[in-house]
């Protein structure tokens, strides 16, 4: 017994070192383990972060962080969100690193009013090869629809595809189509007065009116295009130049026709000065648009403000009038109404945003006087 006694101490001293450190490892496997186990106010708090990182638009940060805090989620739901706002965060920090668009390029609503007035426009044409062809067959007069309409909106489409349209052309090229029908509107109108109050039976046929309207749609349309391409005016100038010329011509109409006493010929005389004023007011426009630079909404308002002004003065006449109204009075209060609901409107509007070009225009105007035999020429003279 007494030989064994040296060797036992030294097994003991052994076995009591190898519980240490199972104890030890044991101890630090618990350690870890604690430490592995998401806390969930501190996965919260960061989830929080990482939300108002994406509210205020560093989305890439917060795809970061939304990536991180998928592997600590306290339960599938959260996890689910997490790849959710992740993904959300991933396309905002996207759609940051595309360059914005360039201000002279045209906007999705000018291209939606081309693409308008386009479908309008191949209508019109297709209505005007009709009545000239006269078809016998119903598949010949429903082909030029189908055939001029969708080329007119599809040549818009491969025309802005390759090269999309600068800003202010698409609508140049509407407001010239609108207003090259005008003018052959007016046309119509005095050759159909003129026809009317000599009565020879001179009346232009509907193949001669369709071809008039058409002939002065397109070449407005194409005048429309060269200069939009040329001074790349605003939206707000195009849509101004239009409405001086409309209303213009309008009230110029209306006010010669309650000026003309002799019946037969009021309607050559509202055509013919309507006719004369609706160019005045183009040329005008145009000259005057850069200086003022109203926007479309402005310009929308005044448009708003004329057609009341003109329906409450025919109106207020209709019925200050009663049975002793006569045509000349309906239209000459309809022309005080609408140029006075045009003045206030625009007295009204003059506080709204304008709407400048990309670059300023270089405009100088200045008066010009030279002296002749006998008199002087009076005019106006510069660059616009």
């Amino acid at each position: 017994m007494a030989l064994l006694a040296p060797h036992s101490a030294p097994a003991s001293h052994s076995l009591r070192r190898g519980l240490a450190c199972l104890v030890a490892l044991a101890v630090l496997l618990c350690s870890t383990a604690v430490s592995a186990t998401p806390d969930p106010e501190a996965w919260h708090a960061r989830y929080e972060r990482a939300k108002k990182l994406l509210a205020e638009g560093r989305a890439a940060e917060a795809a970061a962080e939304f990536e991180a805090l998928e592997q600590g989620a306290p339960t599938t739901t959260d996890e689910r969100l997490v790849r959710e706002l992740e993904s959300v965060a991933l396309e905002a920090a996207q759609r940051q690193q595309k360059p914005p668009p360039s201000p002279n390029v045209r906007s999705s609503d000018e291209l939606t009013v081309l693409y308008a007035s386009a479908f309008v426009y191949g209508l019109g044409t297709s209505a005007w090869i009709v009545l000239l062809t006269k078809p016998e067959s119903l598949a010949g007069a429903v082909l030029p629809f189908a055939g001029f309409t969708t080329s007119a909106v599809a040549g818009v489409a491969i025309a802005d595809g390759y090269r999309p349209f600068r800003r202010g052309v698409p609508h140049s090229i509407a407001a010239g189509l609108f207003l090259g029908f005008g003018e052959g509107a007016w046309v119509v109108g005095y050759q159909h007065a003129g026809a009317t109050r000599r009565d020879d039976g001179s009346h232009w046929q509907s193949e001669e009116v369709a071809g008039a309207l058409w002939a002065g749609a397109t070449l407005g349309g194409i005048t429309g295009g060269l200069i939009g391409a040329w001074r790349a005016p605003t939206p707000g100038r195009v849509s101004f130049t239009t409405s001086t010329g409309v209303w213009a011509g309008l009230i110029g109409g209306f006010s010669a026709a309650a000026l003309q006493p002799n019946d037969d010929r009021r309607g050559e005389t509202a055509f013919a000065v309507g006719g004369a004023t609706y160019n005045l007011g183009i040329i005008g426009g145009i000259v005057f648009a850069p200086l003022i630079a109203p926007s479309v909404a402005r310009v929308r308002f005044v448009d708003l403000g004329t057609i009341g002004g003109g329906l409450l003065g025919s109106g207020v006449y209709a019925i200050a009038a009663e049975s002793s109204a006569t045509t000349r009075g309906g239209l000459g209060f309809a022309a005080l109404g609408a140029a006075a609901g045009l003045g206030v409107t625009w007295w009204l509007t003059d506080g709204m945003p304008r709407d400048p070009p990309s670059k300023p225009p270089s405009v100088s105007i200045r008066p010009l006087a030279v002296p002749t035999e006998g008199g002087l020429i009076l005019g106006l003279h510069g660059e616009l």
